[in-house]
């Protein structure tokens, strides 16, 4: 009954409710661009919501259990602060803010709000021991943000490569491929002091060393927002998910640091901080250097984007392909390859020259009679 308490705790936060509408916003804004520039979504269902259901929960079960066995613990005053600032956070921003700027700030407010209660502790809440947390724990969260998140990008970053049109490049237009997703990870943590206890006699409380704690489910904000040019979507994450390991590093020495000099939380949080920021300005500023672009190309179309559960999976192509052939037709344009298609409406055969330059041929079945649901994401031809 009280392990229901508890995940039911989760649920009703206005926190969790939010981010399910931001996400729901988020994948409504993606298919409608999708519509607008290819005509119909490439991926018409909301997986974002999927992926904070399968990912989000998947994450937290592991951390749950990790978070148990090192007894972590965060004071109430901060849970409140974080919250606050996700809530803000979600509502006035157009994305996510990196999730380590929530941690640190909320981690200094608290700080301060530490140092004026201790000045005046007669505005201390009843039932709160501030004491009881060593500022390890929070060298422990920034910890478990940077494997949690690297492993996310790692393993999930660039499956759904949802183009978007932009700008055009010398005359041409481009596509590139924003990530906008994030996740809310139910992170379980203990509370210390008897606040909960004393509000509501039915909260679940254990009793470690002669001090109450309580156990709290709060949703922990994961989130990146990255636009890849000049590259293979899936090999950015994926070299951005392992350039978490280093920082993960500095984590471990930091909390261990805090045995010691548990003054120093702040500046070494901050620190942190800056070494995530500036390995984000590095995989920005690298795929501006790239010589690649998602571009139109005179000789050949380019592909985009390959629809699920479509004839076009069974043929192996990739975003930046270029396809030059289509059943022995040269094609130029969007509407050159369909009416290539049409020359045998129920077979699809493809001379393709791929991202490095190899050329290759790949053929397939297609839907009798209706050339158009091939699954191929190509530029649309310009209007006029």
């Amino acid at each position: 009954m009280r392990t229901f308490i508890t995940v039911g705790s989760f649920v009703l936060q206005p926190v969790v409710w939010l981010v399910v509408l931001r996400l729901w916003l988020t994948s409504r804004a993606r298919i409608k661009h999708e519509r607008h520039d290819f005509g119909s979504a490439v991926y018409s269902d909301h997986y974002e919501l999927r992926h904070l259901l399968t990912q989000g929960i998947g994450l937290g079960l592991g951390l749950a259990v990790l978070n148990l066995c090192v007894g972590f613990s965060l004071p109430l005053v901060w849970i409140v602060i974080y919250e606050i600032l996700t809530l803000i956070t979600l509502i006035i921003l157009p994305t996510t803010v990196l999730p380590l700027t929530l941690i640190v700030v909320s981690t200094g407010l608290t700080l301060v709000a530490k140092a004026y209660i201790t000045q005046w502790p007669d505005l201390q809440p009843t039932g709160l021991s501030w004491h009881l947390v060593g500022n390890q724990n929070f060298f422990w969260l920034v910890l478990m943000v940077f494997l949690l998140l690297g492993h996310w990008l790692a393993n999930y970053g660039g499956r759904f490569n949802s183009p978007r049109i932009y700008a055009k490049q010398r005359g041409k237009r481009i596509a590139g491929y924003p990530w906008r997703e994030f996740l809310a990870i139910p992170m379980v943590t203990l509370v210390p002091g008897d606040w909960f206890s004393s509000h509501w006699a039915f909260w679940p409380v254990f009793n470690i060393q002669g001090h109450s704690f309580a156990i709290l489910i709060i949703p922990l904000i994961l989130g990146l927002r990255f636009t890849v040019f000049r590259q293979i979507p899936q090999a950015v994450y994926r070299r951005l998910g392992k350039r978490m390991l280093p920082l993960a590093g500095l984590a471990i020495i930091g909390l261990a640091w805090m045995y010691f000099r548990p003054q120093d939380l702040i500046i070494g949080l901050v620190v942190l901080l800056v070494g995530y920021g500036l390995i984000l300005w590095q995989a920005k500023r690298y795929d501006a250097r790239q010589p690649f672009w998602y571009s139109q190309v005179d000789n050949g179309v380019r592909v985009l984007a390959i629809r699920p559960q479509t004839p076009a999976v069974k043929l192996e192509l990739a975003p930046g392909d270029i396809i030059l052939e289509c059943n022995q037709q040269p094609v130029t344009s969007e509407t050159s390859f369909y009416e290539a298609l049409l020359r045998n409406p129920t077979y699809c055969h493809l001379r393709v020259r791929d991202v490095a330059g190899e050329l290759k041929v790949t053929e397939t079945a297609i839907y009798s009679g209706a050339p158009h649901e091939i699954g191929i994401v190509l530029f649309r031809d310009q209007e006029g």
